[in-house]
């Protein structure tokens, strides 16, 4: 049984962490992010509104590489044990939420502001996605909350 409880990481091997253990990791390591894309991202909605699509893009490109960087640290962060599947599939939906972001930089870039609006939609649709997937965790920081997007 103390075998199972065994998690191999690229440092060596850890005991693998409880759910609690690895959602206070998580929490510690989303909210500073979460904080400096609420900054990086204010007054993105009314710069949309007013056209300022340049401005837009560079504020959605600077929330891209804030989620990138946070994806790119909470996947490192060993996983209880019995949770993998549920995790990778949460992790499968946090990539495609990057994708979209770099999207809607894209298409307010080019000044397609209808596609940045469809691309927006599916956003959210797979933020929602991704917290129903990992409902059970209660994350706070690191659940998808539109709102710290503009």
């Amino acid at each position: 049984m103390a075998c199972a409880a065994l998690a191999t990481t690229a440092e060596g091997s850890t005991e693998a962490p409880t759910r609690r253990e690895y959602v206070a990791q998580l929490e510690e390591i989303c909210k500073p992010r979460v904080e400096a894309t609420q900054k990086a991202m204010k007054g993105v909605r009314d710069d949309i509104r007013a056209e300022r699509n340049g401005v837009a893009a560079a504020k959605f490109k600077r929330g891209a590489h804030l989620f990138d960087g946070t994806i790119r640290s909470i996947v490192k962060v060993p996983r209880p044990t019995g949770d993998e599947a549920r995790l990778k599939k949460w992790f499968a939906y946090l990539g495609a939420q990057k994708r979209y972001l770099e999207v809607i930089t894209l298409d307010l870039r080019k000044g397609r502001s209808i596609q940045a609006q469809r691309a927006t939609a599916r956003f959210i649709h797979n933020g929602n996605l991704a917290n129903n997937v990992v409902l059970a965790f209660g994350f706070n920081y690191c659940s998808f909350r539109f709102s710290r997007f503009g």
